[in-house]
């Protein structure tokens, strides 16, 4: 069963800039146009607070830079529960979700320890230890939310995203809900969604 989350902030790695299908809006538009979208859908979903790090899109690299900025958020929000795209993902074509999640990973693996990156140990920032993450767009489930009753926030939070979805919102709730649905099959959910489910400390202890 999921920990309870009683406040949600999101950090989102990229900038948006080469995120849409027409390429008729020039990227100093298309930014904060995304940015108002993604801040729009996360109102509607009840997240605190969006943090945009702006890395160009297609160019995320997990490297010790990346890393240290996300070290820092962690100590900065101090979150129990981190979510974040699965790295180990088969043929996941994106590679800025691959960078994000294995980014993300070792970052919740080592902001506990004021070993790692002590120069942000100043101005009440701390080392905090995150009990589990969640990874999504996973191949290797193992644990199942039921999401039947906030479905239709969902469809609400992605139809926000006008840049990506445009009119084709309708193909979106239908695709979005058939996959969904196809998750909770078999496990008395009219929709669900699908996590791997990591806890850092006890998996270094085994």
């Amino acid at each position: 069963m999921m920990t309870p989350i009683s406040e949600i902030s999101y950090v989102v790695c990229t900038d948006g800039s080469k995120g849409d299908d027409d390429n008729e809006l020039p990227a100093d538009m298309l930014v904060p146009r995304r940015q108002a979208e993604q801040r729009d859908a996360a109102q509607i979903l009840g997240v605190k607070d969006v943090t945009f790090l702006r890395h160009a899109d297609g160019e995320l690299i997990s490297d010790q830079s990346l890393k240290a900025e996300l070290v820092r958020l962690i100590r900065i929000f101090q979150p129990d529960v981190l979510l974040t795209w699965d790295p180990w993902r088969h043929y996941q074509l994106h590679s800025d979700h691959t960078a994000t999640g294995q980014a993300a990973l070792d970052a919740a693996i080592v902001a506990g320890s004021a070993r790692y990156f002590p120069e942000q140990l100043r101005d009440g920032i701390r080392p905090h230890r995150i009990e589990e993450i969640y990874f999504f767009g996973t191949d290797s489930p193992d644990v199942w939310v039921d999401i039947s009753d906030t479905f239709p926030r969902k469809i609400q939070a992605i139809s926000q995203h006008l840049s990506q979805v445009g009119n084709t919102i309708a193909e979106i709730e239908k695709e979005v809900g058939d996959w969904n649905r196809h998750l909770g099959e078999g496990r008395g959910f009219t929709h669900a969604e699908a996590f791997k489910v990591l806890r850092p400390h006890c998996e270094i202890c085994r």
